[in-house]
């Protein structure tokens, strides 16, 4: 049986460790840069986190409980980014606390974060809001944003919340770039109604006040009668 030489093998080797290098080389190279859109971002709660949608909100239909996300902001096609919410305390419960459905009726808990200075081209970036949407049962995505919030719209295409941005839909961005790890921001959520209360509370304050003019105006009678007849 012929051998090959010590000499061959280590050429060998060499050869199979040089081709191994090229292929490393040639087939990872420089990552391309992906294009990228400056746009409303759609997602939803999905196990505590929240998850970029793969429908648009006009084909999607939430239940009831649900929570949906609207994030304005740089992104790629198969990459959305999501509203910066501290989930364990922007929650459905905190967002629809109060709010009632009916046989007819669900409600939407609806986060929206207006993104950063740097997508906002100079403008003024509104606060981060929570929202309770409380709709038909069968209404999309779409309706249940739209029941909380202004909207301008391009055909399907989500375009502006409350007039924000002012002009644009759907820009393109040259190598766009995710943001990694960011940092939750302060969400402003719905004030509870205290107009129900103060209403409430308002015939016994009358009461009281009544009775304190009668325990008043006995008081007074008897000290304007001794007066005169002093």
């Amino acid at each position: 049986m012929h051998r090959p030489s010590p000499r061959r093998r280590a050429v060998g080797a060499l050869l199979a460790l040089l081709l191994a290098g090229l292929t490393l080389i040639v087939t990872a190279g420089p990552s391309a840069a992906e294009d990228g859109y400056r746009y409303w971002n759609y997602s939803h709660l999905e196990k505590g986190e929240m998850v970029f949608a793969q429908t648009g909100p006009g084909q999607f239909v939430p239940k009831d409980g649900a929570v949906e996300g609207w994030r304005f902001g740089t992104s790629t096609v198969s990459q959305g980014i999501a509203p910066r919410a501290d989930l364990t305390k922007v929650t459905f419960a905190k967002a629809c606390a109060g709010e009632k459905k009916s046989a007819t009726t669900k409600r939407v808990a609806i986060l929206i974060d207006y993104g950063t200075k740097a997508d906002a081209d100079g403008a003024d970036v509104p606060k981060a809001e929570a929202a309770c949407a409380v709709v038909p049962t069968k209404a999309t995505g779409t309706q249940a944003l739209e029941s909380v919030v202004k909207l301008r719209t391009d055909k399907e295409q989500i375009c502006a919340l409350d007039g924000f941005p002012a002009s644009g839909c759907g820009v393109p961005v040259k190598d766009a770039t995710i943001p990694a790890d960011e940092q939750a921001v302060t969400f402003a959520l719905p004030s509870s109604d205290t107009a129900d209360s103060d209403d409430s509370d308002t015939p016994w304050t009358l009461i009281g006040v009544a009775a304190a003019v009668i325990v008043l105006g006995g008081l007074a009678v008897p000290l304007y009668r001794r007066n005169r007849e002093g």
